[in-house]
């Protein structure tokens, strides 16, 4: 058992260094874009210390010392050179930094600009070795490239490698003295293994804000899946994917308080299907579902996608036609019921056909509420049923309800 939980404890320090080093291809895109911004801005403030640094070493006065006047001349030249290709790197990275998608250029460009800031390092810390042994600029190279920029932790490893194998064998060419040149080799040594945790560090936190980030977007995702399928549960019936009752007399209040400020009509239909126990009970309950469900097909088919169509119960179905008088409603109900009653629905080779009968009422400003409307509806529903089968009836509410067939 402990050799178990030893070798479960192995796997996980595995996966997460895993999960660190080799993190999931979109968190890398997002680092390349963050990146190719980081080389943009770096790439104009450079640009204006380059220029600052030109100015003050051209007017800086030539000295009777050979070797000044040579480091003068070589970090002018070294800076002017500097300065041309950051303005080309500031450019290429402008056009980059609002991309979406990461190309081979958008990574070119910020392993180009990293390994330009390297070398430039190397070769000011070359030239100042003819007055100075610091190896002040590649070390402040070292920093800012670790600081700076977020580089996978093999390829950071991989150009700091470079970057030292050409550190020193510059030091190697401009110094003879081997006390310092030991002494610089060392010092180079130190600002790339800096500059490499520097640059894990960064690797590590942003990666694992990412990870973070990205893992609280799912969970939010999530979420808001879970809270659409309940919204979808609480609002629809699950057979028929029809509106619910609870929906529908929210939907008709709705209706009814627009008729209210602003006038029209609307009309409501109860469906009831004709001898949906007797369907039930010949080929069972799972037929009969189908039934309703093709019922609820035909419905939705037939009506316009203003009005609403709810599974109010059972076999029984509720419209409201919006903007729809008494005899638009009426033709609808007759074009509903024929439409039904011309409908086949074949399920194991067995032809069941279905008929329906339908109340109708209206609904204007003199509606006291859904209530009062759903009464007249089934009332002439109710009528309709008593006179036999496949009918369409109207009850309006005026001084003496009638009904009309």
């Amino acid at each position: 058992m402990k050799g178990a939980g030893g070798g479960y404890m192995i796997s996980r320090v595995l996966n997460n260094i895993k999960s660190i080093v080799w993190p999931d291809r979109q968190i890398i895109d997002e680092i390349f874009l963050i990146n190719i911004n980081r080389v943009f801005y770096l790439s104009i403030v450079s640009i204006i210390i380059r220029l600052f640094s030109i100015v003050t070493f051209l007017n800086k006065v030539p000295t009777e010392y050979n070797n000044d006047n040579i480091w003068r001349a070589g970090l002018v030249l070294t800076h002017s050179i500097y300065l041309v290709l950051l303005i080309v790197l500031a450019i290429l990275s402008y056009k980059q930094r609002n991309d979406t998608q990461v190309s081979m250029m958008t990574i070119g460009t910020q392993y180009i600009a990293i390994m330009l800031i390297l070398l430039i390092g190397v070769v000011i810390t070359s030239i100042d070795q003819l007055v100075t042994p610091s190896t002040t600029p590649f070390t402040i190279a070292c920093i800012a490239i670790g600081a700076i920029f977020i580089i996978k932790p093999l390829h950071s490893l991989l150009m700091f490698l470079i970057a030292y194998i050409m550190f020193y064998f510059a030091m190697g060419i401009v110094l003879t003295d081997l006390s310092i040149l030991l002494s610089n080799r060392v010092n180079g040594l130190t600002s790339v293994s800096l500059g490499f945790f520097l640059s894990f560090i960064l690797w590590k936190s942003n990666v694992t804000n990412l990870q973070l980030k990205e893992c609280i977007l799912l969970q939010q995702k999530e979420l808001e899946d879970k809270n659409k399928e309940l919204q979808h549960i609480a609002t629809y019936d699950s057979l028929t994917e029809l509106v619910n009752r609870r929906c529908f007399e929210e939907q008709v209040s709705n209706v009814m308080l627009s008729i209210e400020r602003h006038g029209g009509e609307a009309c409501l239909l109860l469906i009831d299907v004709d001898d949906f126990k007797t369907i039930n009970d010949k080929y069972g309950h799972p037929i009969g579902d189908k039934v309703l469900q093709r019922l609820a097909s035909i419905m939705k088919s037939q009506l316009r996608r203003i009005d609403i169509v709810s599974r109010i119960g059972g076999d029984e179905f509720a419209i409201i036609l919006v903007n729809t008088d008494i005899k638009a409603a009426k033709l609808v109900g007759e074009k509903l019921k024929n439409s039904i009653e011309k409908d086949t629905l074949i399920i194991d080779e067995q032809e069941i056909n279905m008929t329906v009968c339908i109340g109708i009422t209206s609904i204007d400003n003199k509606t006291d509420s859904y209530e009062e409307a759903y009464k007249y509806a089934d009332k002439a529903l109710y009528m309709v049923k008593t006179m036999g089968k496949n009918q369409v009836g109207i009850l309006l509410k005026e001084l003496t309800p009638h009904i009309e067939y």
